[in-house]
This record gives structure tokens, sequence and C-alpha cells, in this order.
């Protein structure tokens, strides 16, 4: 009885998994508009909400999981070829390529990053552990699931990061006892007072729903408390490049506090709204399933996935990738820099962008 159980509950997983790559792939290609490759241009308009959940969908794709450190090198090589001119690949086979390469290497650093840790791979070793932590019914198994899902979050968050800013290993080892230390006070509390406050079977009931708050806050703060180096240390700036594209870093790379603190928040903020469809939505539809008897835990596994495989790109896409900072919000050093630095106009910059990470 338990392998089948097993077996089922794998199966519910690689077809919600399956069917996130399937339908994300389908969205990006019906609404792909033949844009002429770039390699620091954009395939979509990320000024839009849709424009941005559209290159996310490619940036969460499971399906990029099944490329090898071969494969995706071999990529990045095509690209190379592409600038200096010698490719003889088509638009969407170059488009292909970076998203492969985007997938799974750090700008930053170039390096590649491990497979659970990824954007896209965020939804098939993650979305196990979510449904795990949904199903919990017994405080000691929730508080398992909890460690298991922040420590996993902290990792996704610390591979994620701006790598501009550099963070010490004491100091990721503070930030993660902090992160997780702060989840399992949350559910431990949030579990201890529904037990509390209400009779066995109720308290079983609403232990599913528990997820929900537990995983906003406790997520909320393992973002923070993970990404808040960045802030101590700094972003560095960014404008536009000869091409136009916002990737020239100025002032020298003087970094800049208050354009930190912004990437960090909006990020924050994303990993909250990420929760809603993760953590309450299937929760919701659980309330009505158990009349389908055996059916009932894989078809909620099912529908948990692909609340996560949706609701990831659309959190992420809540914020642009690069966000806008007014040049007089940030340092009066850093105005004082950026004072020589001119727009298409040949006035002083008034904007700049700051790379918030993943």
């Amino acid at each position: 009885m338990a392998a089948k159980k097993i077996a089922g509950l794998s199966l519910a997983v690689a077809a919600g998994v399956g069917t996130v790559a399937v339908g994300g792939n389908a969205l990006v290609q019906k609404y792909e508009r033949g844009e002429k490759f770039s390699l620091d241009g954009d395939r979509f308009d990320l000024t839009t909400f849709r424009g941005r959940f559209l290159h996310m969908l490619n940036q969460t794709d499971p399906s990029m999981l099944i490329h090898r450190e071969a494969a995706i090198r071999e990529s990045e090589n095509k690209l190379k070829q592409f600038a200096a001119g010698t490719s003889t690949l088509t638009d969407t086979e170059l488009w292909n390529c970076r998203i492969m390469v985007e997938s799974a290497i750090h700008p930053d650093t170039n390096e590649t990053v491990p497979e659970p840790f990824r954007m896209s791979g965020y939804v098939p070793f993650n979305g196990p552990i979510c449904v795990a932590m949904i199903m919990s019914s017994s405080t000691p198994v929730m508080l398992f699931w909890n460690w298991v899902n922040q420590s996993q979050n902290a990792l996704v968050n610390y591979f994620n990061r701006n790598a501009a800013s550099n963070m010490s290993n004491e100091t990721m080892a503070m930030s993660y006892a902090g992160a997780v230390g702060s989840a399992l006070t949350i559910a431990f509390g949030l579990s201890t007072a529904v037990k509390a406050n209400f009779a066995p079977a109720r308290a079983a009931q609403l232990l599913t729903f528990v997820a929900f708050p537990t995983s906003v806050a406790a997520s909320s703060a393992n973002c923070y408390i993970i990404r808040r180096p960045e802030i101590e240390t700094g972003l560095p700036v960014l404008g536009k490049d000869k091409n136009g594209a916002w990737n020239e870093v100025l002032a020298d790379g003087f970094k800049s506090n208050i354009a930190a603190a912004k990437a960090v928040y909006a990020t924050t903020a994303s990993r909250a709204f990420l929760q809603f469809p993760v953590f309450f939505v299937p929760p919701l539809l659980m309330s009505v399933l158990p009349a389908m008897g055996a059916a009932a835990l894989p078809v909620s596994t099912y529908v948990t996935i692909l609340c996560f495989g949706f609701g990831l790109p659309g959190a992420l896409a809540c914020f642009p990738i690069k966000l806008e900072v007014d040049v007089k919000d940030l340092e009066p050093e850093l105005q004082e820099k950026l004072k020589s630095v001119l727009d298409e106009n040949g006035q002083p910059v008034t904007t700049v962008k700051v790379y918030k990470g993943l």
C-alpha cells in the first residue's frame, strides 16, 4: 500500500512538472514576437508584467534541467561565435542557447548553479517539499518539512543573489541560522496555537492552512536575512551601454547601499507573493477533495505543483529584474560621481538601475 502511494505521488509530481514545462513553453511560443536575437537585448517587453512573466517562464522552465554542463557550455560558445560574427544559427536557435545559459550560469560569477538551486530547478525540487508541508498534520512533521523547505530556500536565495556583493562563509552561516530559526519559530508558534484552541479533528484540518502564513513570514524572513549583506556592502548601479542596454557599471563600480536595499526589499516581497498560489490555493481545493477518496492525495499534489510552476514566474515578474532608481535618491557621494555621466541628450543621467537578482 505504501509503495503504491509513493508511486502515485511520484507520478503526480512528474505530471505536474511536465504540465508546467509544456504549458509554459506553449505560452512563450504563443506570445513570442519573432524578436531579432541580441546578446544583451530582451526577447519580451520587460516593462510590462506579461513580458516579464514570459521571460520568467523561460528562466524557470523545468525542462532546462535536462541539459548537462557540456551542452550548457557549448551554448555559451555558440553565443560567443555570434558575438564574433561567425554564427550560422537562426534567431530562434540563438535565443534557445541564451535561455539555456541564463537558466544555469550565474551572470556575475559565470559559475554553474547547482541544479536544485536554479530557478529552473525550483519547482521539481521544492514542489514535493511544499506538498509535504501542506500534508503535515503534526507539529514535529511540520517542523521537519519547514526546516527542509527553508534550507533549500536559503540556498536558492544565496545562489541567485547579486554576487557583486561579497558574502563570507561566516555571514552565510549566520544568515542561514537566522532564516531557518525564524521559520521554525513561526511554524511552531502557529501550530501550537491551533492545537491549543481547536478540537483535534478541526486542528488537523486547519494545520493544512498553517503552511500559508508560516511560509509568507518565514520565506520573507529567509530571503531578507540571506540577502541582507548586500545592503551592508552595497551594489553597483547600472547605466545604458553603447547598445542601449542597461549593462554598464557606472561611477567606477561605487556601491550603493540605498540601491541595494531597494533590490533586496523587492526580492523579499516577491518571495512573499509566491506563497499564495503554493500554500493557499491548493489547501483550499483540498478541502473539497476528500470525497474523491484515494485520488485526493495525487490530485492535490498535481494541483500544488501546477500552482507552484505558474506562480513562481508570476511572483518573480512582479518586479523588474533591473530596478530603476532616481539618482536624487542615492548617496550624495554617488550623486556627485554621476554628474559626469551623460544621457543620450548630453544631460546628466537622472535614472540608473540596479540588478536585484532573482
